[in-house]
């Protein structure tokens, strides 16, 4: 990436473009079956047109997963602004962070990229991240509204399996998700929800 490049309106929306682009083609393809030449066809640019924002492949995969994990950090935001007990955060926030596009990027990060210097961000945000939910887990066992058992297990099963229904949905935007929302919300009042104990 060229860094004298000034960040003109104008620009600022191709890099976007560009992202959004990677974030579609990488889903598809996975990083390492992923060319730049797909991209740039995508958005119709020139291949030396990437160059001038990303420096690599790698750094526009670093720039895709720090855009995911900032959706999903505003994502817990709203939640937890919500007047919801915990069972019904997890439940809200699953709800909305199925439908954001290339979400299996997050469980598939080459290790040859933990060179970049932006690796520590990722590192940084998924830990936070991950905190969160097991505190949800927590707290929700404290009030009543999710079943007793080790939080972090919980969070870890629920999860690794919405990564991986994701994956084999396909899951893209709302729509796409719309078609399994009654099977996941049954799902997590199932696993974790005190209340659909009480009812069987």
């Amino acid at each position: 990436m060229n860094l004298n490049i000034k960040n003109t309106p104008k620009r600022l929306k191709k890099k976007e473009a560009i992202l959004e682009s990677a974030v579609k083609i990488f889903a598809l393809h996975g990083y390492n079956n992923t060319r730049l030449e797909q991209i740039t066809h995508d958005l119709q640019l020139t291949d030396k047109a990437i160059y001038y924002y990303f420096s690599s492949k790698g750094d526009l995969f670093i720039e895709v997963i720090l855009l995911i994990q900032q959706q999903l950090n505003q994502l817990i935001k709203k939640i937890e602004d919500t007047g919801f007990n915990h069972h019904d955060k997890i439940k809200n926030y699953t709800h909305q962070a199925m439908s954001i596009e290339g979400l299996t990027l997050l469980m598939y990060f080459p290790r040859s990229l933990s060179e970049f210097a932006k690796y520590e961000n990722i590192k940084s945000n998924e830990a936070k991240q991950f905190k969160v939910y097991t505190n949800w887990f927590k707290k929700g066992q404290l009030e009543g509204s999710v079943i007793q058992g080790d939080a972090i297990e919980q969070r870890n099963f629920l999860f690794g399996s919405l990564f991986y229904l994701h994956r084999i949905y396909s899951i893209q935007d709302n729509e796409s998700y719309s078609k399994i929302q009654p099977f996941i919300e049954t799902m997590i009042d199932r696993m974790y929800s005190t209340n659909y104990n009480i009812k069987l």
